[in-house]
């Protein structure tokens, strides 16, 4: 009987649900993202200097110190409203480029946070994540345009011409070419749970497929393969054979990454009611405060993820057969290995 690999053993024995587990070796390891949070955290500084310069340009002197706390008010936003549309259009474009930024720096933190997981060993984890990040970029970056595709094509069945044809026309028979098309239903509730359930579909087409990426980076890096499109065929398959194993710790995470998301909302809109005209700078210290709390535990849970991934993939993906190198040689155990040929190499017997 074959004998069970070590890390597959310790992963089945493991008392601990994967997503604890997951939660737990990402938490234990600070410095990979605090560097991870510091990145992502990076981006911001432009547009938030941006919009600084502006304020103090249009607010010097102008206005009663403290009156434009809590609101810029109408009066404001007439008095420049020629210079705020420019500032939004030079903030649309600066966003466009940081957005294409951001989704750079998770490819780099993904494969950063696989390269940690996969090699386990002590110490030098900043240096493993910035080689994980270089080492498989371009093969993530091809990933991230299929995932891109991928969306677009779920966007596209879910609220384009597919859903108005199947959705509305064949199913619920609303005639074609209407522009009040949920208007002709024969009630609003109707209406409403077409809408949900138009919303609910998309949202778990969403899910499906990050949480397939995810798989798709930790097969990957598992397997040291470089081919994204055979890659996401083969965790497409695992994923339909094992729904429940591969989705269930996934699910876990997204729903603590919700219920912190809702309680940070909560606490900054009490803040944001109690700031007033004569409030200082304490509540907006707080605000700040939460925001990056909340992006650094979305990066945590990010690692997590993958720590999940990596967990189930080992379950469920089998490992791919290598040619062995020295098959053809001889050698003394531990010792130098010649290959067994008619060249110059050769080793005469």
């Amino acid at each position: 009987m074959a004998e069970v690999p070590a890390e597959l053993a310790s992963t089945r024995a493991s008392p601990r649900p994967v997503w604890f587990e997951a939660l737990r070796s990402a938490l234990g390891r600070p410095p990979i993202w605090l560097v991870a949070w510091a990145l992502e955290a990076a981006l911001a500084i432009a547009p938030a200097l941006l919009l600084q310069a502006w304020l103090a340009d249009a607010i010097s002197h102008r206005y009663e110190p403290g009156s434009l706390f809590r609101d810029l008010g109408d009066p404001f936003r007439t008095d420049h409203r020629t210079s705020s549309e420019l500032l939004d259009g030079a903030t649309g474009r600066l966003g466009s480029v940081l957005v294409l930024l951001a989704v750079l720096v998770g490819i780099f933190s993904a494969g950063g946070w696989l390269q940690v997981f996969l090699e386990p060993t002590r110490g030098h984890s900043l240096q493993r994540f910035f080689l994980g990040g270089a080492r498989y970029f371009w093969r993530f970056f091809r990933l991230a345009i299929v995932t891109l595709l991928l969306l677009s094509l779920l966007t596209w069945v879910v609220r384009g011409p597919a859903w108005d044809t199947v959705g509305l026309g064949w199913i619920l028979g609303v005639p074609a070419g209407d522009a009040r098309r949920l208007e002709t239903l024969s009630s609003e509730r109707t209406a409403f749970l077409v809408r949900a359930v138009q919303e609910l579909i998309h949202a778990v087409g969403f899910v499906l497929v990050l949480a397939w990426g995810d798989y798709s980076r930790t097969r990957l890096a598992l397997h040291d393969t470089s081919s994204a499109i055979w890659a996401g065929l083969c965790t497409a398959s695992s994923m339909l054979r094992h729904p429940v194993k591969t989705l269930r710790p996934m699910l876990v995470l997204l729903l603590v990454e919700s219920a912190l998301l809702f309680a940070a909302g909560l606490v900054a809109r009490s803040i944001e009611g109690d700031l007033g005209v004569g409030a200082g700078l304490g509540g907006v210290a707080a605000l700040l405060g939460i925001g990056q709390l909340v992006l650094l535990w979305r990066v945590v849970l990010r690692g997590s993820r993958y720590h999940a991934a990596i967990q189930v993939s080992r379950e469920v993906v089998l490992p791919i057969a290598r040619p062995d190198p020295w098959r053809a040689s001889l050698g003394p155990p531990g010792g130098p290995r010649y290959p067994i040929g008619g060249d110059e190499f050769g080793m005469s017997l």
